[in-house]
C-alpha cells in the first residue's frame, strides 16, 4: 500500500510541479463539460421554437351548405391555424406550396380539397364519402422535422373533427330541438286521444252488453216474424218492437263507427311516432358503436336506452296487429290483411334487432369485443323497416282508413236494410207478409253480422284496455315532460359537450420542467466516459521506477496510477455536475445527489476504461471507444429501450450505463430510494470486477502488450 500512495503523490507533485501538465491537467477537467454542456444547452427546449418550422397550407375548399345553412369547414380551418402559433404555417397557393416543398423553403404541405365541405356533409346523405387532406413532406431536410409537422397534420386532422362532430350535432339537437317543440304544441292533442280511448275502454262493459242485447234480440226477432206471420193482427205490435231494437243497432254502430273515424287518425299517428322512436333507436345504436371502444359504459347504456325504445315499438305494432284482427276476423279485407302481414314483418325485424342487441350487451359484460358478425348486424339498421312503416303510412289515407270504415259500414248497412223492411211493412201491411220474409231474411243476416262484432270484441276490447292501461301510467307520472324537457335543451350546448366531451387534467409525476434537464442525465454521463477516453488518451497508465520509488509490484504500480485517474475524474465530474446546476440551470430535484452520484460514476467509468487500458493497451483504448458506441445506442439515454431492436435491449441490463443514466434521473427528477441504491450496488460490481481483471490479466498481458507497442511504432505512424 505503501508504494500505491508514493506513486499517487509522486504524479500529483509531477502535474503541480510542471506548468504545461498543470495546464493539460485542468483541460482535461474542463473538456469533457463542454461536451455534455453544449449538447445540454442545444437541446434545452427544442420543442417551443417549432414556430420556426414552416408548413404551407392551400385552401382550395368552395363549401357546401345544408337546409340553408352554409358550411365552410376549409375557412373554418384557416382561422383556427392563424390563431396556432406552434408550427410556423404559412397560407399560399397550390402551386407555391408545391415548389415551397420541393426545393426547401417549406418542410411539409397541407392542401385541403375543392369538395371537403360537401364530402364532410354526406353524413347527412345516402352515401357517406370521407374528405381528404393532402399531406406533403420533404424528408430530404431533416430527420425530426418530418414528425412535427406530422403532429401539426394529427392536430389540424382532430380540430376537424371535433368541429365535425359539432356542426353534425348542431343540426341533429336542432331537429330534436324543433320536435320537442312540436310534441309540446300536440300534448292536448295526445291528452285528448287518451282521454277518448280511456273513456272507451270504461264503456267497454256496456258496450258488451248492448250487443249481447242486440244479439238475442235477432231471435226474439225471428220468433216475432214467425209470429207475425200465423197471427197478422199482431204484426203492426211486432214491427214496431223490430224496428225499435234495430234502430237501437243501427245508433250503436254509427257510434262505434265513429269512435273509428276519430281513432284512425290517431293510429296513423302512432305508426309515425313508432317510425320516429327506431330511426332515433339507430341513431343511439350508431353513437354507442363510436364510443364504445373509449367509453364501454356510456356505450352499453345507450345499448340498453335503444333495445327497451325497440321493445315498446314492438308493444305499440303488437296492439295495433291485434286491434286489425279483430276487424278482419271474419270480414277477409285484403288490406286490413296486408297491413297485419306487414306489421308482423316489421315486429319480426326489430325482433331480430332486439336480439342482436342482447347479444352485444352480453359480449361487453363478459369483458369481450364485439364480434365482426355482431357490428355487421348493428351496422345493418332497420332501413326495411322504416320503409314498411313509410308505406303504409303513406297509404293509410287513401286506402286503410276507407277499409275499416267500410267493415264497420257493412254492419251498418245491414241495420239500414232490417228498418227499411220494418218501416215499409208497418206502412203496407197488405204486402206484410213479403215485407215480413224479408225481414226474416235480413234478421239472419244481421244476426250473422252481430255473432261476428260479438266473436271480434274481446280482442278489441282487450287491446283497447292494455292501451288505456299505458295511457293512465303516462298521465300520471312526468315522463312525457321530462322527454318534451331533453328535447327542448339548448341544441348549441349539447352538441359542443359531445365534440368535446372530456377534460384532461394532466398529472405530472416527478415532472421535469424543460427538454434540455430530462436530457442531461444521458448527457452528463456521456461526457464522463469521454472524460476518461481522453485521459487515457493522454496519460499513461505505465508507471517508471526512479529514485524514490525503485520497486513496485504489478498491482501497486497500477492502484497508484489509478489513484491519479480517478482524481481527474473527480474533478471532472465535480465541473460538469456543478456546470449543470449553476452555469446551465439544470432543474434538479436533489442538487447534492446529482453531484455525488455524478462523482460516484466518474470514479466506476475511470476504473473502468482505466483498467481496459491497463490490461489490454492499445486495444484497451478500442474496447472502450467500442463500449462507448454500444451504450450510446443501448443504454435507453434518447430513445426508450423498448422500441430499439432485440440486440440493443439484450445488452441494455449487461451496460454501466444504463444504471449510471437511472441512477442521474433519479437526482433530477425525484429519488427514489430503492432504485438508486440498486444502481450503486450493480455499478460497484463493475469496479470489483475491473480491479479482478487487472489483477488476473495485467501481470502476463504486459509483456505481450509490450511487444505489440513497440513492434506497432516500427511502422512509424506513432510516436515514439
Amino acid at each position: 500500500m505503501e508504494n500505491i500512495f508514493k506513486i499517487y503523490k509522486r504524479d500529483l507533485k509531477n502535474i503541480i510541479g510542471n506548468w504545461v501538465a498543470l495546464v493539460v491537467t485542468m483541460g482535461l477537467i474542463i473538456l469533457p463539460s463542454l461536451y455534455a454542456w453544449f449538447n445540454i444547452k442545444s437541446s434545452w427546449d427544442p420543442y417551443s421554437n417549432t414556430s420556426g418550422i414552416l408548413v404551407a397550407v392551400v385552401n382550395k375548399d368552395k363549401g357546401s351548405s345544408f337546409k340553408g345553412t352554409n358550411i365552410d369547414v376549409g375557412k373554418e380551418l384557416i382561422n383556427k391555424l392563424k390563431e396556432n402559433k406552434n408550427i410556423g404555417w404559412r397560407f399560399v397557393n397550390e402551386e407555391e406550396a408545391e415548389k415551397g416543398v420541393k426545393y426547401g423553403r417549406y418542410y411539409a404541405s397541407i392542401t385541403i380539397e375543392e369538395d371537403f365541405s360537401y364530402k364532410i356533409l354526406s353524413i347527412l346523405r345516402e352515401k357517406q364519402e370521407k374528405p381528404n387532406l393532402i399531406y406533403s413532406v420533404n424528408e430530404k431536410i431533416n430527420a425530426v422535422a418530418p414528425k412535427i409537422t406530422q403532429k401539426g397534420v394529427t392536430n389540424v386532422q382532430n380540430e376537424i373533427t371535433k368541429n365535425f362532430v359539432k356542426t353534425v350535432n348542431s343540426i341533429i339537437f336542432d331537429i330534436f330541438n324543433q320536435f320537442g317543440i312540436e310534441l309540446e304544441k300536440g300534448k292536448p292533442k295526445l291528452k285528448e286521444l287518451s282521454n277518448i280511448i280511456i273513456y272507451v275502454d270504461s264503456k267497454m262493459p256496456q258496450i258488451n252488453k248492448d250487443i249481447d242485447t242486440l244479439y238475442n234480440g235477432t231471435f226474439e226477432l225471428e220468433k216475432i216474424i214467425k209470429k207475425v206471420n200465423e197471427e197478422l193482427p199482431l204484426v203492426q205490435r211486432n214491427i214496431e218492437n223490430g224496428l225499435d231494437i234495430s234502430k237501437k243497432g243501427k245508433k250503436f254502430l254509427i257510434d262505434v263507427k265513429e269512435g273509428m273515424k276519430n281513432a284512425a287518425p290517431h293510429i296513423k299517428e302512432d305508426l309515425i311516432i313508432t317510425k320516429d322512436i327506431i330511426i332515433s333507436s339507430e341513431t343511439i345504436i350508431k353513437d354507442a358503436l363510436n364510443i364504445l371502444e373509449n367509453d364501454k359504459d356510456r356505450g352499453k347504456s345507450l345499448l340498453i336506452k335503444a333495445r327497451d325504445n325497440l321493445n315498446n315499438v314492438i308493444g305499440k305494432i303488437n296492439s295495433i296487429i291485434e286491434f286489425l284482427k279483430s276487424l278482419d276476423k271474419e270480414s277477409n279485407n285484403l288490406i286490413i290483411q296486408d297491413v297485419i302481414y306487414k306489421l308482423n314483418k316489421i315486429k319480426d325485424k326489430l325482433i331480430t334487432r332486439v336480439d342482436t342487441i342482447n347479444a352485444a350487451l352480453n359480449l361487453i359484460d363478459k369483458g369481450e369485443k364485439l364480434s365482426i358478425d355482431i357490428l355487421n348486424k348493428l351496422n345493418e339498421g332497420s332501413n326495411e323497416a322504416i320503409l314498411i312503416l313509410d308505406s303504409i303510412i303513406n297509404n293509410f289515407d287513401e286506402k286503410i282508413e276507407p277499409a275499416i270504415n267500410d267493415v264497420m259500414g257493412k254492419l251498418i248497412a245491414i241495420a239500414d236494410n232490417t228498418i227499411k223492411i220494418l218501416n215499409d211493412a208497418n206502412e203496407n201491411l197488405p204486402k206484410g207478409k213479403e215485407l215480413l220474409e224479408k225481414a226474416y231474411k235480413g234478421n239472419i243476416k244481421g244476426r250473422e253480422e252481430l255473432k261476428r262484432l260479438k266473436d271480434n270484441l274481446p280482442g278489441i276490447q282487450s287491446s283497447v284496455h292494455s292501451l288505456a292501461e299505458k295511457l293512465k301510467k303516462l298521465d300520471n307520472d312526468e315522463q312525457i315532460n321530462e322527454i318534451i324537457r331533453l328535447l327542448k335543451n339548448d341544441a348549441k350546448r349539447e352538441s359542443e359537450f359531445i365534440a368535446n366531451p372530456v377534460n384532461i387534467k394532466e398529472n405530472r409525476i416527478f415532472s421535469i420542467p424543460n427538454y434540455g434537464s430530462a436530457m442531461t442525465p444521458f448527457f452528463t454521463t456521456l461526457s464522463l466516459w469521454v472524460g476518461c477516453l481522453i485521459l487515457v488518451s493522454l496519460l499513461s497508465t505505465n508507471v517508471t521506477k526512479n529514485k524514490d520509488i525503485k520497486e513496485f509490484t504489478i498491482f501497486e504500480g497500477y492502484m497508484g496510477r489509478y489513484l491519479t485517474f480517478a482524481t481527474i475524474a473527480i474533478f471532472q465530474a465535480i465541473v460538469v455536475s456543478l456546470g449543470d446546476l449553476f452555469i446551465l440551470g439544470v432543474y434538479a430535484a436533489s442538487k447534492g445527489v446529482f453531484v455525488a452520484y455524478s462523482i460516484f460514476i466518474s470514479i466506476i467509468f475511470s476504473m473502468i476504461v482505466y483498467t481496459l487500458v491497463s490490461v489490454f493497451g492499445n486495444v484497451g483504448k478500442a474496447l472502450a471507444v467500442i463500449l462507448l458506441v454500444l451504450q450510446i445506442s443501448a443504454s435507453g439515454g434518447t430513445f426508450p429501450i423498448q422500441v430499439t431492436p432485440p440486440f440493443f435491449q439484450w445488452i441494455n441490463p449487461l451496460l454501466p450505463f444504463t444504471y449510471a443514466i437511472s441512477g442521474m434521473r433519479e437526482a433530477v427528477g425525484g429519488v427514489i430510494k430503492e432504485i438508486i441504491v440498486f444502481d450503486i450496488g450493480i455499478l460497484s460490481i463493475y469496479f470489483f470486477i475491473s480491479i479482478i481483471i487487472a489483477l488476473v490479466l495485467k501481470k502476463n498481458l504486459n509483456k505481450i502488450n509490450k511487444k505489440f507497442v513497440e513492434k506497432f511504432k516500427e511502422s512509424g505512424i506513432v510516436e515514439h
